[in-house]
């Protein structure tokens, strides 16, 4: 990154105080990431105000830092509106000086994960950036974007939100070429009516698609394939890749699914096959969409492969680990109502394998109006599916744990705990080497604490 103060300036409506002809190589938030050159962009949270820091930010190495509020003394400030507003327009500026081919990816579910399957996959070909973690709302997708260098050729970005008009925003900004939606679920539920709502907000990736640009959707999503998604993307290529495009698949345990697609046009397709590190019949329609990206962007069959066996996969989400003499899948990460029950269906992928199978399920938030139905509703599914032992912790999973008891008779398969201490003060009467154990919930509840309790090398 190399730009003028005036530059940065007008790209966000700013009027610069006391500038110097120092130049802009970095932007961050966070004063702790201040480098030599850099912009402080000063964020107000609910606690912290960073225009407090702004001196700090400068007397670290910023050359400039952006401001709402009156010049402060001879430091080099540029006066905006909105500090917030003036990130997502610098993000907007520097994003269309790179001629880049720019992938965008939302969805209820699944989208870190398609997000890094992408990734991995276009890299075989491309200089490939992409989403850094989860920053996928109105500040990590700018700061994303920040680390494009002249050398990238795709950049892949992953869209959330929680209100609609919130991904209308992050596409403008993004101006993708290709736009891919994983599904379509009840994730951030409580802040609209119904399902069709969200596949509203979901649909806003196309609002800043490029003329001519691709939308990838799961052809096995009825809202997906439905009269509103096809309105909404009348104007652009639309591909449906879904199960008609699985030509088989083998199932390797915890350790993933082996898959053989068949994708491209009626005249030209093309046979891939690969490995999906990932357990779970869910990663293989992940696997798929990411797989139409790299078809759509030219790649081979072979480098398609070659991507998945170069996919790290992402920590939390499905990850296996040995501890303790236990089997430990930690999905701690996320979680809303399909996910967890896909989570369970892992579990129990290897039923020859004679072992206990023990799910930990938490709280899962932002369901709003649905909350109670769909807890309700997830401790029938566990109890339907035949895991060994479910352990609910947090208040909202009092209605798992009720939903379980409701269609069964099984009263000592399942257990109930307040709150995620009381669980953590008893796990050792309650789990033994032997297990496989299932650990997910809502981000909220912090459930990787349980995962470092279990994991613990016990000291001799």
């Amino acid at each position: 990154m190399h730009l003028s103060m005036q530059d940065i300036a007008a790209a966000c409506n700013g009027i610069l105080h006391s500038g110097t002809t120092s130049p802009i190589t970095s932007i961050t938030t966070d004063t702790r990431k201040i480098t030599p050159g850099a912009l402080f962009v000063p964020l107000k949270g609910e606690r912290v105000d960073g225009h407090d820091y702004i001196a700090q930010a400068l007397a670290a190495g910023a050359v400039c830092a952006l401001s709402e509020k009156q010049q402060i003394a001879s430091l080099p400030i540029i006066r905006v509106a909105s500090t917030r507003t003036a990130l997502m327009d610098l993000a907007a500026y520097y994003r269309r000086l790179h001629n880049i081919k720019v992938v965008a990816v939302t969805g209820s579910a699944g989208k870190t994960t398609t997000k890094e399957m992408m990734a991995a996959i276009l890299s075989q070909r491309f200089n490939t950036q992409k989403t850094m973690g989860n920053f996928n709302n109105d500040i990590g997708l700018p700061l994303s974007i920040f680390q494009l260098n002249p050398a990238h050729e795709v950049l892949v970005l992953e869209m959330g939100m929680n209100h609609a008009n919130e991904i209308t925003e992050l596409s403008k900004v993004g101006a993708p070429d290709i736009a891919v939606i994983t599904h379509i679920g009840d994730a951030h539920i409580e802040n609209f009516a119904n399902r069709e709502g969200i596949l509203h907000a979901k649909l806003e990736i196309v609002d800043g698609l490029h003329p001519g640009g691709v939308v990838i959707l799961n052809g096995d999503d009825p809202l997906l394939t439905g009269e509103i998604a096809r309105g909404k993307t009348r104007a652009f290529t639309v591909r449906y890749p879904s199960t008609a495009e699985i030509i088989s698949t083998e199932p390797l345990g915890m350790t993933g699914t082996r898959c053989h697609f068949r994708l491209g046009e009626e005249n030209n397709r093309q046979d891939i096959h690969l490995t999906v590190p990932l357990p779970g019949r869910h990663m293989v329609m992940n696997a798929l969409l990411s797989a139409a990206v790299g078809i759509e962007l030219g790649l081979t069959p072979q480098e398609i492969a070659a991507g998945f066996d170069a996919l790290e996969v992402p920590g939390g989400r499905l990850t296996i680990t040995e501890a303790n003499g236990m089997t430990i899948i930690n999905d701690a990460y996320n979680a809303n109502p399909e996910s967890m029950r896909q989570a369970i269906n892992v579990m129990l992928l290897d039923k020859a394998n004679q072992v206990r199978r023990v799910a930990i399920l938490g709280d899962i938030y932002e369901l709003g109006h649905v909350a109670e139905e769909r807890h309700r509703e997830l401790g029938e599914y566990a109890a339907n599916a035949g895991i060994d032992l479910l352990v609910t912790i947090g208040a909202m999973s009092r209605w798992t744990y009720e939903g379980y008891l409701a269609v069964t008779d099984r009263v000592f398969s399942v257990l109930h705990f307040a709150d995620m201490g009381t669980f953590l003060a008893q796990w050792r009467t309650i789990l033994f080497p032997g297990d496989v154990v299932l650990v997910k919930a809502s981000r909220g509840m912090k459930f990787e604490q349980i995962i470092s309790a279990l994991t613990e090398v016990e000291q001799a």
